[in-house]
């Protein structure tokens, strides 16, 4: 029988792994993951690209990168 604690680590896995694929092959600063991450927990937003997505608009509102992935250092 799997205990609360196990079923608390499965989740918390599955969520690590799912914003680790979201951002691979991009140099993301870590601040700009941790705020898209945030968002995408806070607003339920589960899309694959959306977190990508979510740090461009960002990274170009603030004038730390193009909104192309590429980034400005902070």
């Amino acid at each position: 029988m799997e205990t609360l604690q196990d079923s608390i680590n499965k989740i918390n896995k599955a969520d690590k792994d799912f914003f680790k694929e979201a951002f691979k092959g991009h140099n993301v600063p870590e601040n700009l993951k941790r705020l898209s991450a945030r968002l995408c927990r806070s607003y339920g937003i589960k899309g694959i690209c959306d977190p990508m997505y979510i740090a461009n608009i960002i990274a170009l509102e603030l004038g730390i990168g193009d909104g192309q992935s590429n980034f400005n250092s902070i």
